[in-house]
């Protein structure tokens, strides 16, 4: 009875001794792979230095590719969460024709999110516009030029057409999401938000500790076991998510993919795109105020999956220009410029040769 009693009342009998030190070793272990992870992300700057060049401006250094020569000059606007890697197909078709520049905005690709209006949790279309404004005034772009933007980068677009409109010799939007798609989401829009932000945030936590650069790496050696695994833990319409971008950035160039794959593997990236996702709805109501001037060429591509509804408020926005054009890609889903890059180039096309004729008829 006695020996009984000692051994039950033994810490270590009970397995409460072994707390402490279970707790050391899984904190010893999340160390390590904190450290191991910023040693990587030092070895991938000089691994993968930026395939642009970065542009201090009055608000701060920003990453941008240029290509081509020749006017007007396009800029090109990427979506929520993409950077200039993402016009990796469109844009050297579009420099056989004249200059282009593609660029990533404060928190994404090799752009640092250093600004003090980039500081806080929300991002704004003012601000946006006003860091791409200040950057194409750095880099000396001939005006008037052309925007194109594709998916959120509408929002962008659209602000921007508001506020520099003179600046300015057409904008194209390619599969644009619409202000009233997300001014006033609803339940199930308000849940998507939700763990679009949480999922973001994770994936920043995880890849603080290396282990999406590890899922990364797996996957590029065809084993996808473990990445299936942490993706399940957040349920099947992340892993549903994931796998369709997945499938979508497996269109670009191997070498455009590798380093997409490096900048996942930074968790910069993740907790920049839980800024933009939460904000998405302030940014639906401040692109619902702008309006873009009807003397402005506006083409607007739609993709083929959009319902009637949206093809409506895409064909809407065309019809406010005097000058304005909606085509629908017959070939592409959302990620046109990756499926149909020929259809923007035409668009382009257009817009430089109205812009030649105004040119004749105002030396007339």
């Amino acid at each position: 009875m006695w020996q009984t009693k000692i051994r039950n009342d033994c810490p270590a009998a009970s397995g409460e001794g072994l707390v402490f030190p279970i707790a050391i070793i899984g904190t010893s272990i999340l160390l390590v792979q904190a450290i191991t992870q910023l040693l990587c992300v030092k070895l991938d700057a000089h691994k993968f230095p930026p395939p642009g060049q970065i542009i201090n401006t009055q608000r701060g250094s920003m990453h941008v590719r240029q290509m081509g020569s020749g006017s007007p000059a396009i800029v090109l606007e990427a979506g929520i969460a993409a950077s200039s890697l993402n016009w990796s197909i469109l844009q050297p078709q579009l420099a056989a024709l004249t200059s282009t520049y593609s660029y990533d905005r404060a928190g994404f690709g090799w752009s640092p999110s250093s600004d003090k209006e980039h500081s806080g949790k929300k991002c704004t279309l003012q601000c946006m516009t006003s860091d791409l404004h200040g950057l194409i005034h750095a880099l000396g772009i001939p005006q008037p030029y052309v925007l194109v933007g594709h998916s959120f980068g509408a929002y962008i677009v659209r602000a921007y057409a508001q506020r520099f409109s003179d600046e300015l010799a057409g904008i194209i939007l390619v599969d644009p999401i619409t202000p009233e798609e997300w001014i006033k989401p609803d339940r199930s829009q308000r849940w998507q938000l939700r763990r679009g932000v949480w999922f973001s945030r994770a994936g920043a936590v995880l890849g603080s500790l290396g282990v999406v650069r590890f899922c990364l790496w797996l996957l590029q050696r065809g084993n996808s076991t473990m990445p299936r695994r942490v993706l399940g833990a957040f349920g099947s319409k992340a892993t549903e998510t994931v796998q369709r971008i997945l499938g979508e950035l497996s269109k670009l160039p191997p070498p455009t993919v590798r380093l997409i794959r490096e900048r996942w593997s930074n968790g910069k990236f993740f907790w920049t795109m839980a800024r933009y996702i939460q904000s998405l709805p302030a940014c639906a109501a401040e692109a619902s105020c702008c309006d873009i001037p009807a003397n402005l060429p506006v083409t607007v591509i739609s993709g083929a999956h959009q319902p009637g509804v949206r093809m409506a408020e895409h064909k809407a926005i065309a019809a406010r220009s005097l000058h304005g054009k909606h085509m629908v890609a017959a070939k592409s889903a959302h990620w046109v410029h990756l499926d149909q890059p020929g259809l923007i180039v035409e668009a382009f096309g257009e817009i430089a040769g109205k812009l030649k004729v105004k040119n004749v008829e105002s030396v007339r």
